[in-house]
């Protein structure tokens, strides 16, 4: 019975960093905002040595990787890759992927100004309205820190509330405290 509750509690603990990266995450006012929360949540939550954005190269990301490359923390933890790169990693779309073998194709998506000594690597994609648009990437040296035949929930819950922020902030519009809905006029004409 000990073993069963010592489980529960480490992931009810694992649970809860989650919740606190996602707080932080949600009360992101702007996208730059958005990234560094997450990456810092990270590493300080899990102790993550390497933590970084991926973005993939086209028309729709030019302002999240202008936004980036605008934040001092966040410049030089970012790479930019093709669309095709990204599906050959992604090959599931959305889900996350776990590896700590064959590493070769995610060396690519590593930042150009940084070198992670990486032996293990969570890929977790995000979306903007809908399409993936980039992922964030957790790395180690501890060769089992990710395996493929771990569990990914808590990961694509957190990917889910990076997309949905994403998608609010680059609309222009903050989904957690969108009062104007809340404020409108009877028959939703202002004043």
């Amino acid at each position: 019975m000990g073993q069963k509750e010592d489980i529960k509690r480490i992931n009810e603990e694992i649970a809860a960093r989650f919740g606190r990266i996602e707080a932080g995450v949600s009360s992101a006012e702007t996208i730059a905002g958005l990234f560094e929360s997450l990456l810092t949540g990270i590493e300080e939550a899990f102790r993550v040595p390497f933590v970084w954005l991926t973005l993939i190269d086209n028309i729709s990301t030019a302002p999240l990787i202008d936004a980036v490359n605008a934040s001092d923390f966040l410049k030089n933890r970012l790479s930019i890759v093709s669309k095709e790169l990204c599906d050959k990693i992604l090959p599931e779309g959305l889900k996350p992927v776990l590896a700590n073998k064959d590493l070769q194709p995610f060396y690519k998506m590593m930042p150009p100004s940084r070198k992670y000594f990486v032996r293990s690597i969570a890929v977790a994609p995000f979306a903007l309205d809908g399409q993936i648009v980039g992922t964030w990437n957790n790395g180690d040296a501890d060769p089992e820190r990710y395996a493929a035949n771990m569990d990914t929930a808590l990961l694509s819950a957190l990917a889910d509330k990076i997309s949905m922020k994403l998608t609010a902030l680059a609309a222009g519009k903050d989904a957690a405290s969108d009062h104007n809905l809340n404020n409108e006029q009877p028959g939703g004409l202002h004043g």
